[in-house]
């Protein structure tokens, strides 16, 4: 969550072409009316999904092995609860956030610091294309083809912590751009968490100011599903392997309250003909369940 030196970095493959998103459209979040400012309007590949509950997790790029490992068992864990694993495609910590809920058939959304057609950083060009083939997002006010420059990741900062429910700090040093985030989500009323660590640890000086100045202590993916009211387990692993493209993006947007066809289609960015065919696979496969009013949850797969 660091902030980067400007770099153009490379293009994205082109899976989702980028749709856009202004308030009241219906698709456009409407948690982000609490950045400051909201943006007028967003480019978005992929799928946001169905509602559901998202949370943030951030740190340092230059992270270590342990906060690498928390990171990738916290993007597991929430992303077998239902939750949707936000972080902003940065190396380090954002980066193994992403890549735990990807192991898991999960949903993630990547905020990016530069348009949605750009990688970067340029390594990133596989995982932002997995997160898209995996029925996630990649989300940015910015314009296709803008480059990452510094002042874009602050920005970028406060849609992170606006769309979640609770933002997660795993590691950070003292001057970490995840510490912005964790002010912008105070700011916000956004539930601040952060991982505890070894006080000798420059790593941990971050979450542990946190800690001091209030924020809640968690140690896995646990005790935020706790934090949130839902149960751990609640999501058994999600089984994208194998499935055609329009059945991966319907999955990422069912969750577990039922919604209708038309919204689902308009979610997965597909037509409504051929979002209906493939949630009735979904259906037969176990993987959605079909609800009265042509309305359709996950099912238990």
């Amino acid at each position: 969550m660091d902030a980067c030196p400007s770099d153009p970095g490379g293009r994205t493959p082109a899976v989702d072409a980028p749709l856009t998103l202004r308030p009241g459209d219906g698709r456009y979040p409407a948690s982000l009316a609490r950045a400051a400012p909201p943006p007028a309007e967003l480019r978005l590949r992929g799928s946001l999904g169905a509602p559901r509950r998202r949370v943030a997790v951030v740190g340092a790029r230059a992270t270590d092995a342990t906060g690498r490992d928390t990171a990738r068992r916290l993007g597991r864990g929430l992303a077998r609860g239902g939750v949707s694993v936000v972080s902003g495609g940065a190396l380090g910590v954002d980066a193994a956030a992403h890549e735990g809920a990807l192991e898991v058939g999960g949903h993630t959304v990547a905020v990016l610091g530069c348009g949605v057609d750009v990688s970067y950083p340029p390594s990133h060009r596989d995982l932002f294309a997995r997160i898209l083939e995996g029925g996630g997002a990649l989300l940015s006010e910015l314009a296709d083809g803008a480059a990452a420059a510094p002042w874009t990741f602050p920005r970028r900062n406060r849609l992170v912590s606006a769309l979640a429910d609770a933002v997660v700090v795993v590691r950070a040093g003292a001057r970490s751009g995840a510490l912005i985030t964790a002010a912008l989500a105070r700011a916000q009323g956004v539930p601040l968490l952060a991982v505890p660590g070894d006080v000798d640890n420059p790593l941990a000086a971050g979450p542990n100011r946190l800690l001091r100045e209030g924020a809640g202590a968690v140690t896995g993916a646990e005790d935020v599903l706790a934090f949130l009211g839902l149960s751990p387990g609640a999501q058994a692993e999600l089984p994208l392997a194998g499935l055609p493209p329009p059945e991966r993006a319907l999955l990422g947007a069912l969750g577990a309250t039922p919604a209708h066809a038309d919204q689902l289609a308009r979610a997965a960015g597909l037509a409504p003909g051929a979002a209906l065919a493939a949630l009735l696979s979904l259906e037969l496969a176990g993987l959605a369940e079909q609800r009265p009013g042509l309305r359709f949850r996950r099912g238990d797969g």
